[in-house]
């Protein structure tokens, strides 16, 4: 496998736990559809395609619109999960979050009332003035900050992130806080990013409120963002090696009991969308 195609594996993953979190060490578990008594399984989907995530260009509190592709995508994933009974269905309060949630919901069968609600605390992380640049521009000015050499023909995501991915010895988690960092660092202009610390602290308070608004357990749908969702990933101790795909369905379970999180399934899940598209 090469360089590039590494990278792309595994920038949207995580590896270590962060502190912020009641957590635990994940275990793997094979996937069920019954709920254990005393927890709470979130369905964490990624949204839809977009059309800033057709074109390759820095999406993070900017919000592009779904694309036919990911209107599609979403519709199918809703499909995979239609008998899947859901108390509760959140998003984060970006446009492509909400009409992910929308447009998979309209296709269960199991939940007879839902309404999204929107949790600002969801939403992607800001990436500051790069915001709706061309990602390698991006990954390029965080390459050179950390003093690295960058190709003066690296006009891609691959080419520009080959030497930070080496940088960070193929730890993710890192390489994702240092660009957080980063950004939070060079926009003294319009301070509109975040910091790792920041980013933690807020998806922390977002997931706060929705184990505390189902204490009886059940189901719940959340749909967020690529980095949104490895950030969480990384604060709630799950490690892995699985790229975050549009419409991915990846399962957490909350155990009221102990207070702590393990994953249910695969990461980045990408079988419900498969199984929508054949129905």
């Amino acid at each position: 496998m090469n360089m590039k195609k590494r990278f792309f594996t595994a920038v949207l993953v995580v590896l270590c736990a962060a502190e912020g979190f009641t957590s635990a060490k994940v275990e793997q578990k094979a996937a069920a559809q019954a709920v254990p008594a005393g927890s709470l399984t979130i369905y964490v989907v990624r949204h839809g395609q977009t059309i800033f995530n057709l074109m390759d260009r820095v999406q993070g509190i900017s919000d592009g619109i779904l694309t036919e592709r990911g209107i599609v995508g979403a519709v199918n994933m809703g499909k995979g999960l239609r008998d899947v009974p859901f108390g509760a269905v959140y998003s984060s309060d970006l446009k492509r979050a909400i009409e992910t949630a929308r447009l998979a919901m309209e296709q269960n069968r199991a939940t007879k009332q839902w309404s999204v609600t929107e949790k600002p605390e969801l939403r992607e992380v800001s990436f500051g003035i790069f915001e709706g640049d061309p990602n390698w521009v991006m990954y390029a000015a965080f390459a050179k900050d950390l003093g690295l050499s960058i190709p003066e023909d690296a006009k891609s995501i691959g080419a520009a992130t080959a030497p930070i991915a080496q940088y960070y010895g193929g730890d993710m988690k890192k390489f994702l806080e240092g660009l957080a960092d980063f950004n939070k660092k060079i926009d003294t202009t319009y301070k509109i990013s975040e910091d790792a610390s920041e980013v933690y602290a807020r998806l922390k308070k977002g997931m706060d409120a929705v184990v505390a608004e189902n204490p009886d357990g059940g189901n719940v749908m959340l749909v967020a963002h690529g980095q949104s969702i490895s950030f969480l990933l990384a604060a709630v101790g799950v490690e892995v090696s699985a790229q975050l795909g549009n419409s991915s369905v990846t399962k957490l379970v909350y155990d009221y009991a102990t207070k702590t999180y393990s994953i249910d399934g695969p990461v980045g899940d990408m079988s419900y969308a498969e199984a929508g598209a054949k129905m």
